[in-house]
């Protein structure tokens, strides 16, 4: 009981009072905030990316012959021997097809099968051209052609002289030069589409075999040649230089 006789002290017994009684408040509020806090979420690690697998080969199977049918992306041949081939094709593969061209076509970096109009003189002298066949590279590779001649990667164009990086079928390079005169023709591998692709064509494909069919990595298109010829392959698929590996 506080002394009534004594306002003073009254007031100062009740002001203690609910002072400790906010300081209670203030500290069960501040154990309800800690225990009720949710834990931090935890950090997940940086993910990784697979890497992509790598690119299957190029594959070094090969058919020739003349186109009889295209269906959707298979191609139906007939070959030289007369028996039939089918060879599939996807919007991936390089399609080329050999056409009429001239030395403006001829330019560095491209790769070029010089057949000679006379036979070779002392190695690494100067031959004259009869017929320059023009072909893109392949990452800055020329194959070696099958044809007896100088082929190679083009280094320079001066004038009626074409000098090349000559390689042959060992894969070894030498210079070379080939003179050109107005005699000399050209035609060229360019780079088309599968639209290119007709009945009445003759081609060779590249690739890989699978359950007899060619699945074509490269398509070149050329105009049929004489038929009956044994042993002579009528097509050069000089951008893919690396189907000589072994």
């Amino acid at each position: 009981m506080f002394n009534s006789e004594n306002p003073r002290c009254a007031r100062l017994a009740v002001l203690a009072v609910t002072a400790a009684a906010a300081v209670s408040l203030a500290a069960c509020s501040s154990s309800s905030n800690d225990n009720t806090a949710k834990p931090p979420a935890p950090v997940s690690p940086t993910s990784v990316a697979p890497k992509p697998p790598p690119a299957p080969p190029m594959g070094h199977d090969e058919v020739e012959g003349l186109v009889r049918s295209v269906s959707g992306n298979t191609i139906q041949l007939t070959q030289r021997d007369r028996t039939a081939a089918a060879v599939d094709f996807t919007p991936t593969t390089m399609v080329t097809e050999l056409g009429p061209a001239a030395l403006t076509d001829v330019t560095p970096g491209s790769c070029v099968d010089v057949q000679l109009a006379a036979p070779n003189g002392p190695p690494g002298g100067p031959v004259t051209a009869q017929l320059v066949t023009i072909s893109p590279s392949e990452g800055g590779k020329c194959a070696p052609a099958p044809n007896p001649g100088v082929n190679g990667t083009v280094s320079s164009v001066s004038g009626n002289v074409i000098a090349v990086n000559a390689v042959d079928p060992t894969g070894k390079t030498t210079p070379a030069t080939a003179d050109v005169t107005e005699a000399t023709t050209y035609n060229k591998h360019a780079v088309t589409n599968t639209q290119a692709i007709q009945n009445g064509k003759c081609m060779a494909a590249q690739g890989i075999k699978n359950a007899g069919v060619l699945q074509a990595a490269t398509i070149d298109l050329e105009p049929c040649p004489p038929m009956g010829s044994p042993h002579h392959h009528f097509f050069h698929i000089p951008h893919l230089p690396h189907i000589h590996h072994h």
